[in-house]
């Protein structure tokens, strides 16, 4: 893990380095003033996804053409001096965070101090400093056009997820007929919330580095697992509740391993949904219990059965929304 590291960590500084290397030999071909800046830019430029370097580039060539009209009134009023500078970084960082333009604060006003060091306002000048920014900010987008989607990384962390809702799902199936049920705990479920983070962070990750197609199916999948584990809690608090196993425990194990064993990303589960409405009718045919306890641990399970059904709907609806 350390030495991924340390070679994620060089070639990340490489990269930085090269592009700013590159953005400076360029202006400096180019015979633009302040050409160092433009390898400041590139370095800023640089981010983790191809949407957010690309529209990080957008927005600051939007807030240089406002930073310029500021500080052309700022300059021509009071003066090319450090108060109007001031007044000018006022109105800026107002304008930036109104249009959630922050990103562009520093850079754009380094190019601003450039305007005020020259003390002119000209055609030549801001030529340049705008060259500056749109070498500075297309090397920076250049060099992550390498990011790719991390296709085996996320199919990975989604079968981890779903290899833990299956265990969770056949663990209940035996545990629903077992009477003591002290060491049965919820440290899978812990567990579970980790495993979707890390493929949520993965997914969002792809989508990003995605730039002229959508990639946000993995995203919903991993939101409709998450609420699939909600309802899942649910169903393991039912089961935790019982304290004797009546004989329609029995069905409702049967029912789970045989969701567990079925549990795959491509089942549209509508058969199962099928066979709890059978399952339910089944149920409401069954002589009531006479005792106060198996009346509530046959309340519990007719409970339980319901959570099942809503866990299976949340998979079915899902798949419905995607070929819709």
């Amino acid at each position: 893990m350390k030495k991924v590291f340390n070679r994620r960590l060089l070639f990340s500084a490489l990269k930085i380095a090269t592009g700013c290397v590159v953005a400076v030999f360029i202006c400096t071909l180019m015979n633009l003033q302040f050409s160092a800046t433009a390898g400041l830019i590139t370095v800023l430029s640089i981010h983790n996804t191809k949407k957010e370097t690309v529209f990080t580039a957008l927005k600051r060539i939007a807030a240089f053409f406002a930073a310029v009209i500021i500080s052309a009134v700022c300059f021509s009023t009071v003066g090319y001096n450090t108060i109007a500078f001031g007044i000018y970084l006022f109105f800026f960082i107002i304008f930036c965070n109104i249009f959630k333009f922050q990103s562009a604060i520093v850079p754009v006003s380094v190019l601003i101090t450039h305007i005020l060091t020259l003390e002119e306002i000209s055609y030549p000048i801001l030529s340049n400093e705008f060259l500056l920014l749109f070498i500075g900010a297309g090397i920076g987008v250049l060099i992550n056009m390498h990011l790719h989607k991390d296709v085996q990384k996320m199919r990975e962390r989604k079968n981890r997820v779903d290899n833990e809702i299956k265990a969770i799902l056949r663990r209940m199936s035996d545990r629903i007929l077992e009477e003591d049920k002290t060491d049965y705990n919820a440290e899978c479920f812990r567990r579970i919330e980790i495993y979707i983070n890390e493929a949520e962070e993965i997914a969002r990750a792809n989508n990003d580095n995605s730039l002229f197609a959508s990639e946000n199916y993995n995203v919903m999948y991993l939101k409709m697992r998450r609420e699939q584990c909600s309802a899942l809690y649910d169903m393991y608090c039912y089961v935790k509740q019982m304290n004797i196993t009546p004989k329609q425990a029995v069905i409702i194990s049967d029912f789970l391993r045989k969701i567990s064993d079925e549990y795959d990303e491509s089942n549209t589960v509508g058969a199962l949904v099928e066979e709890a409405d059978r399952i339910f009718e089944i149920m409401k045919l069954e002589k009531l219990p006479e005792e106060r306890e198996e009346f509530e641990n046959r309340a519990i399970l007719y409970a339980l059965l319901l959570k099942t059904k809503e866990f299976l709907r949340i998979k079915y609806i899902f798949i419905n929304r995607q070929y819709s």
